[in-house]
């Protein structure tokens, strides 16, 4: 019986190491330096709405670069839209805010999030490829560039 409670307290002990590690590393990637990256943002019809180096600095998100350069629209807890980005997902699979449409005066690019999505891809000197990160938990370093499109959930 001895032997069954202490296996039992390791393992408890274990599991919440484990899950205070986790919450360490995920936190948000927060630039180290200033810098500038290119950011292309592409509408539905595929057509190039925006293309231009983005300012950043020390302790910047990629969501804060662009939140500082576009107005964006995130998801709230149950996926409709706040316009403020107040709302972050907290659960152990992810962390940070959905990002579902972004704009300026010149143009927006809204998902439905139902039948389209915004697309994030950085490009790694040869191709851009799809993050595997939301736009809160993004790495990025100076001249890095970016896409956003917006995509059909069901190509």
């Amino acid at each position: 019986m001895k032997n069954l409670v202490i296996k039992i307290i390791v393992s408890i002990v274990f599991i919440i190491a484990v899950f205070f590690t986790i919450k360490l590393f995920a936190n948000e990637n927060l630039s180290l330096t200033a810098g500038t990256i290119q950011v292309t943002i592409v509408d539905d019809q595929g057509i190039i709405v925006f293309d231009d180096e983005l300012e950043f600095y020390k302790g910047d998100s990629f969501f804060d670069v662009l939140n500082r350069n576009f107005d964006l629209t995130c998801a709230n807890g149950s996926y409709q839209a706040d316009e403020d980005c107040t709302y972050e997902f907290q659960s152990f699979g992810f962390q940070g805010k959905v990002l579902l449409g972004i704009r300026n005066d010149d143009f927006e690019v809204m998902s439905n999030w139902t039948n389209t999505f915004l697309s994030i891809e950085k490009y790694d000197g040869t191709a851009y490829k799809l993050t595997t990160v939301g736009v809160s938990n993004i790495s990025f370093d100076n001249h890095d560039r970016f896409k956003i499109s917006l995509k059909n959930a069901w190509e």
